[in-house]
Formats: structure tokens, sequence, C-alpha cells
């Protein structure tokens, strides 16, 4: 772990436990907004770097006064807008809004309650905030160790030694064009487009797909979406994939137009629907289990495919087995956890307590027979 996301989390984890006692503005302002601001390197000591209640006006009519501006050479560059920890921020984006219109050297304006913390810019146009933020971070959920990796860089290019106020607007662009990015292809895994299943389609070969077959295509396409994301996860768990060589392409939609994928004759083969049972059994356990031993046995668990079922166990398939189970229709799924019953289902979340319940046993049960032999 890096030195700047560890210092984040900790400094997070502070300001979760001081939160309850920041009552006010005031107190959010000294014991969590400071704070950060010291977290990100600009010296909350110095009035020459970070001036409290700096004003910026249109005139003596229309005064503009922000909660903190970090300055550089006696200018804002940056405006902080300061709520009470807790306090809904989307109606004071205005407030900002008007001293950063006032202010021509800011180039990002801040608005936070201590805990959340929206950043925006000029991105359109200059001196005109943005509608959206092109970042925003909870404190909440980094203390939990919740970050990405996107919103982690973004608040490390925010830190004195780093910030470049002259470019800040082309990087909230890019970082919005991202998010948009992100939402579209959130959406299209949820409901890949027609559109967008043509051009998978027709960069794996298949053209003139007839419109009454494209839905099966798309829940094709859906499904893929699906097991790239498992992939995803499963590489950033570092779990085992020692059967990564069994992956089969997904099953052909049953319509008159179907995918040309090779048959495999005269032996079983691992369905992905299989594959991917043996993969969420990983990953869930992997959140389900609170003992690390527990979570270090995960590695033990392997699978064996046989014909009409498919066996999961832990280390040995007799003595160590979790499930068999059977793929289906109408319930998709069946499991057959031995003494802790059957579950048939559509949602894969429904086994978590018989998962858990019998690969607890399980381990146990393995656990004592090494002693017994020790």
């Amino acid at each position: 772990m890096d030195d700047f996301r560890q210092k984040l989390i900790t400094f997070s984890e502070r300001a979760v436990s001081l939160a309850p006692r920041c009552l006010n503005e005031e107190s959010t302002k000294l014991f969590l907004i400071l704070p950060f601001l010291n977290v990100l390197g600009y010296d909350d000591r110095n009035p020459h770097e970070v001036c409290p209640e700096h004003s910026a006006d249109f005139s003596e009519k229309y005064k503009n006064r922000v909660d903190f501006a970090v300055l550089k050479e006696d200018r804002p560059i940056i405006a902080i807008e300061c709520k009470c920890c807790g306090f809904e921020l989307k109606d004071e984006r205005g407030q900002l809004r008007s001293y950063f219109n006032a202010a021509p050297t800011v180039k990002m304006g801040v608005l936070t309650d201590g805990l959340v913390y929206e950043f925006y810019a000029d991105s359109d146009e200059p001196n005109m905030m943005d509608q959206t933020a092109f970042l925003a971070v909870d404190l909440r959920e980094v203390a939990k160790g919740k970050i990405e990796e996107s919103a982690l860089d973004g608040l490390r290019s925010l830190q004195k030694n780093l910030f470049d106020p002259e470019n800040i607007g082309a990087e909230a662009k890019r970082k919005l064009i991202f998010q948009n990015v992100l939402q579209q292809l959130t959406a299209l895994a949820e409901a890949p487009s027609e559109a967008f299943t043509r051009l998978l389609l027709q960069n794996a070969g298949l053209t003139n797909v007839r419109s009454k077959a494209l839905p099966e295509y798309q829940d094709l396409v859906k499904g893929a979406f699906r097991e790239f994301i498992n992939l995803r996860i499963l590489k950033r768990l570092d779990l085992s994939a020692a059967h990564e060589e069994k992956i089969t392409p997904l099953p052909e939609p049953a319509s008159s137009e179907p995918i040309q994928v090779p048959k495999v004759e005269d032996r079983i083969t691992t369905t992905a629907t299989e594959l991917a049972v043996f993969r969420h059994v990983k990953q869930r356990l992997a959140f389900l289990v609170k003992d690390e031993t527990l979570y270090s046995e995960i590695d033990h668990i392997e699978f064996k495919d046989y014909q009409g079922k498919f066996v999961v166990f832990y280390r040995k398939e007799r003595k160590g087995r979790l499930f068999d189970f059977v793929e289906g229709q109408s319930p998709k799924y069946k499991f057959l956890f031995g003494e802790d019953g059957e579950v048939a289902t559509d949602q894969l979340s429904d086994i978590d307590g018989p998962l858990l319940t019998t690969f607890l046993r399980r381990v146990q049960e393995e656990k004592r027979i090494q002693v017994a032999i020790a």
C-alpha cells in the first residue's frame, strides 16, 4: 500500500471517529476540514496559504466570501465552502459558484461537510463553475478501505506539491468524460443496446443478424459482461485460477442463427455457468469468513465435473464435498448440500447460509483429522 493511500485511510478513520462531536460549522472546520487540507500538504496554520473568510467582490454592493481560500502568491486558487458535518451539500453549490465567478484566479472549488468532499472546476467556460463535480470522495467509505484508484489518483494530484491550477480545468474535463463513459458501460452491462450488440457481433464475424434473434444475443452479451466483471474481481482478490484453462465459450443461444463455436465431443465440458458458480463460491466465501486462517483455506476449494452434475469440494472430493450443482432452466441453480439440505434458486446469493455452514464444517473436520494424525 502506497504512503498517500495509507495516510488518507488513517486520517479518514480519525475523521469518522471525530464526526459525532462536530455539531456546528466551526467545529467541523477545526477538527475535520483544516486537518484534511494538511493531509494534502497545505499549511493550515499559515494565513498566507490557507486564508479564512476570504472575500472576492463584484462590487461594494455584491460581496462574496468563502470559508477558506488556498492562496498562491497571495491570490486565491482554491475556494472551499464548508458546512456543518452531516449538512446536505447540494443546496449550497450556488454560494460556492458565486465566489468562483467573482474570483478570476480561482481554478477549483470545494464543497464539504468534513466527511464528503465535492471538487469542481471550470472545464467548459473560464470562471464558470461546472454543474457537476469532477471528483467526489466520502471519507466514511475511505475509512473502510473503499476508494477507487481513479479517485485516489485525483486526490493525489490535488496535493500542494502536485496541484497545477492552470491544468485543473482540462483534467476535470477528462474525469467528467471518464465518469460519463463509465455510466454508459454500466448501463450497457445491465441492458446491452441493439447498436452495441450488433457492433460486438460484427467484430465476432456475425453480420446481418435478424431483429427477432437479437434479444438472445443481447442476453449473451449481458452474460459476457458479467463474466468479465467476475474475472476482474477474482484477479483483485488474487484467488486461485487453477482451472482457468477449462473456460469454454458461452452457451450458444437457441436461435436460427447460432454463433459458430467449436463443438467439443466425447468428453465432459465445464460450462460457463458451472465455472461462474465455482468462482462465485470462492469470491463469496472470501467476504463471509472472518478469520484469516479460514480465508487462506479458500484456496483449497476445487471442483470436478461429471456428466449431469458439478461437484465442488474442499481438499478431498468425498470427505470434503461442499455441494453438488445441477444446472437447470427454472430455477436456474440447484445445489445439493448433503446434510445441510437442497437449495433451488435463481439467485446465487440464496446459498450463503448453507455454503458457509458446510465450508466451516469441512475445514473443522479436516483440521481434526490432521491433529489426530499428528
